[in-house]
């Protein structure tokens, strides 16, 4: 392995699925996280060198598309590698199979951010760590250009979610990882029924904070598509959007 990208084994673990044997879709975001916290730790821009500088990363953006779903006996093997910038934001590509016969699984890119932890500025990665992210210009690109999602009208199936003790992680605040749970959630509910994405773009727009509460609406669109969103209950900022398309798993 260079150090240019990191490649993981990660076990399946009996929790992390669901009723018919197959991953969960929100655990996909557990990986995807501790993967690049691992890397960046190992290239000296990880969170305790970024801390040093008043710093701390902030995931934007990021988009999943899924060929399949391993089962509760499978191992993944997870690549990950930065490459570059994009306007504000610091890329991060994954590429996720399957340990046992090397067959994809899918793919994933990310867009982030540095926050001066003094003002909670945006500081562009480009600016703070400049050359640091500069390798693997060459290599795959997945979704280039990651932006806004528009909002369709007419939002329902109001489901909320209160931000607990357990939910905090080292940026203190809820860790972006549930938001994808959230949308899981809405969809099941709306649908009455066990789905899983085939394709999801999350965009997180304002951290939520202990005790604070997301409310939390969508609409399903046209050939299994759906938009989901939360709002902060407090302050009704919209706090993170979700879109994408799914399939039923039984």
């Amino acid at each position: 392995m260079s150090e240019k990208q990191l490649i993981l084994d990660m076990p399946i673990r009996m929790n992390e699925c669901g009723p018919d044997g197959y991953l969960r879709s929100n655990i996909w975001f557990d990986y995807l996280q501790h993967l690049a916290a691992t890397h960046a730790e190992l290239l000296g821009f990880g969170l305790s060198a970024v801390k040093e500088r008043n710093l701390i990363w902030v995931l934007s953006r990021i988009k999943v598309a899924l060929e399949r779903y391993p089962r509760h006996d499978d191992t993944l093997r997870i690549e990950t590698y930065h490459n570059g910038f994009e306007k504000l934001f610091a890329k991060r590509q994954f590429i996720i199979s399957s340990a046992k016969d090397g067959s994809r699984f899918g793919i994933a890119s990310s867009f982030w951010l540095t926050v001066d932890t003094a003002t909670m500025r945006l500081r562009p990665p480009v600016k703070m760590l400049g050359g640091e992210l500069n390798d693997n210009l060459d290599r795959d690109d997945f979704f280039p250009g990651l932006d806004k999602l528009a909002a369709p009208e007419n939002l329902d199936t109001e489901l909320r979610r209160r931000v607990y003790a357990s939910h905090i992680d080292l940026n203190d605040h809820l860790n972006n990882t549930y938001y994808s749970g959230y949308t899981l959630d809405w969809l099941c509910a709306k649908l009455g029924r066990f789905v899983r994405f085939k394709d999801i773009q999350i965009n997180y727009n304002q951290a939520m904070l202990l005790n604070g509460e997301v409310v939390i609406t969508g609409a399903l669109l046209p050939d299994n598509g759906f938009y989901v969103e939360g709002t902060d209950a407090a302050s009704g900022k919209n706090s993170f959007q979700a879109a994408g398309n799914y399939e039923f798993c039984l």
